[in-house]
């Protein structure tokens, strides 16, 4: 009985060094001690790790301080986020028709957290093989936006691509960007660019134990997270952060604020909090809440009226010569940038969500001739030129439209990757999405975007986070394709940094037809831009090129 007992023993210890039973939550250990995350269908999750510490109390408005604690012996729970940044609305009761809010709806200053999102062979690798990053930094006008919101779940697109996907928080509105006060105690701006460069650290330093690559790093983001993409490609202090960049509707034409004009700004949110200009002691004295209060007082303000496109992103960059050492079209144009490969682009109707926002009712001809006016200055007589009315109408929001998308984003895209060659960077690539979703509801707020592909429509796609049942939304086989093809590009580039060559490791996204050929931007007769939609991806020569010229010959980027 005994032998029996033994044999079987022996024979169970065999099975289960051949067939290993998978243990309920993959453990993994780093620098602070063990972390322990969770299994998902499409690969592992590492929620709410903190690279830095919480920026509260006497260090709200300074940099960010490296995390550098240990949590051992215990086993950190990587299977909660950290709470989101400071910003307007996302408490509970709070609509979030995009999905961009926390998942659990918790905000705090104590916010600098990250996630990491693997494919599940990573851990159960021996390979000496590590995959490359993409690094997501989320948009929202430097006022909204979470690392661990759904949209940006990175589950999908790191199973697709097989990299490490991070998400990750950075201080928004005031809490990232105010500019106040002098001497020592000031506040001066940028803090929230500065989280996003001691995430990248934490990464460099970090990314080793959960299977990825420091040195093959994509940043990649849309809207204001791609308009912080462009500032780190400008500034050769951060060229060891990352390889290689996707900027995804770069808004390079709303201006990043002087000093004088951030101070302004600053004063205006001292008013709304009852405290005197530049008095540091009543500003820090206010909690969270009352500081996004005063925030969500301060209206539309214009710190300088000859530059009303900047009250558009009111909080964001300052033009210090550090951080942010100038203009982003001026510094590309003067080939201060670092050479990378990227990979550039915007929808195809960008600024339809802000002019009919903006502007609720039909525009007759003499306002849209007072805007253009109030925006474009002596150049307004040529603009209202080079848009010409063919024919009378009782609404010129289209037109308004159509013009904004090429001002503030194309044509300054354009604009970018133009310099870009013409300083001997020859590996980028231009897009445009071309597609409008099939899930109108996600509109609800806005419905003059049904039928259209405003701002935003393609980061569905790009996460392909319509799977996830919280979203209650399904693409079409179609959209389905396109999502995939996507992938395929941007999967391609970040394991070789071309989107048309796999790697040894790139994950096969099957389903999809052979994929289009991408070729270089370049000025040797290939001006080629991807025009990426359903129910197929096709090339376009010289997109925009008319309008862009026109653009480019008013200089008014930065006006």
């Amino acid at each position: 009985m005994a032998s029996l007992v033994i044999l079987h023993l022996f024979l169970l210890a065999v099975g289960c060094m051949a067939f290993p039973v998978e243990v309920d939550e993959p453990i993994v250990k780093t620098q602070y001690g063990a972390v322990r995350g969770m299994y998902v269908e499409e690969g592992v999750i590492f929620f709410g790790l903190p690279f830095g510490e919480p920026p509260v109390g006497e260090f709200r408005w300074r940099p960010p301080r490296s995390y550098n604690r240990s949590w051992a012996p215990n086993v950190r729970d990587g299977t909660v986020p950290g709470p989101g940044c400071y910003r307007r609305g996302c408490q509970p009761g709070h609509g979030d028709p995009h999905f961009e809010c926390p998942r659990d709806r918790k905000l705090s200053e104590d916010c600098l957290y990250l996630n990491i999102f693997a494919p599940r062979k990573i851990l159960n690798s021996t390979a000496a093989v590590k995959l490359p990053i993409l690094f997501w930094l989320y948009g929202g006008r430097y006022l909204a936006g979470s690392g661990s919101a759904y949209i940006y779940d990175g589950r999908f697109l790191a199973n697709k691509t097989n990299t490490i996907v991070v998400t990750f928080n950075y201080r928004l509105a005031a809490f990232g960007y105010l500019v106040a006060g002098q001497g020592e105690d000031a506040a001066t701006g940028n803090y929230g660019l500065l989280d996003q460069v001691a995430a990248l650290r934490w990464v460099k330093e970090n990314i080793g134990s959960f299977g990825g690559d420091k040195n093959r790093v994509t940043v990649f983001g849309q809207s204001a997270g791609s308009d912080s993409v462009a500032t780190l490609l400008i500034n050769p202090k951060f060229a060891d952060l990352f390889q290689q960049a996707i900027m995804l509707s770069v808004p390079s034409t709303i201006p990043h604020k002087s000093r004088w004009e951030a101070l302004r700004l600053g004063e205006h949110l001292a008013e709304k909090l009852n405290c005197l200009h530049g008095d540091m002691k009543c500003l820090r004295s206010q909690n969270s809440s009352a500081l996004q209060a005063g925030v969500n007082r301060m209206g539309t303000f214009f710190s300088n009226p000859y530059r009303p496109l900047e009250a558009s992103e009111p909080w964001g960059p300052t033009v210090d010569g550090d951080i942010v050492p100038a203009a982003t079209v001026d510094s590309f144009a003067k080939g201060h940038f670092q050479s990378k490969p990227f990979i550039i682009g915007t929808t195809s109707e960008e600024a339809i969500l802000y002019v009919y926002s903006l502007y609720g009712k039909p525009l007759s001809r003499v306002t849209l001739y007072e805007i253009y006016a109030e925006f474009l200055h002596l150049k307004a007589a040529d603009v209202a030129k080079e848009y010409h009315i063919e024919e009378p109408s009782s609404d010129y929001r289209p037109l308004l439209s159509s013009l904004v998308t090429d001002w503030v984003f194309k044509c300054p895209t354009r604009n970018i990757i133009r310099s870009a060659i013409k300083g001997g960077d020859t590996n980028v690539w231009l897009y445009v999405f071309d597609h409008g979703w099939s899930f109108p509801h996600l509109w609800d707020f806005h419905k003059f975007c049904n039928g259209h592909v405003c701002h935003g429509e393609d980061v569905p796609f790009v996460f392909q986070t319509t799977k996830l049942p919280e979203t209650n939304v399904t693409m079409t086989a179609e959209e389905q394709i396109m999502a995939d093809t996507m992938a395929h590009y941007y999967g391609n580039f970040a394991h070789t940094g071309d989107p048309n060559k796999p790697g040894r490791d790139t994950a096969k996204t099957t389903g999809i037809p052979a994929a289009t050929t991408w070729p270089k931007y370049n000025r040797e007769g290939n001006l080629t831009c991807l025009n990426i939609s359903t129910p197929h991806t096709t090339l376009i020569q010289d997109y925009r090129k008319d309008k862009c010229d026109f653009w480019d010959r008013m200089d008014v980027y930065n006006l």
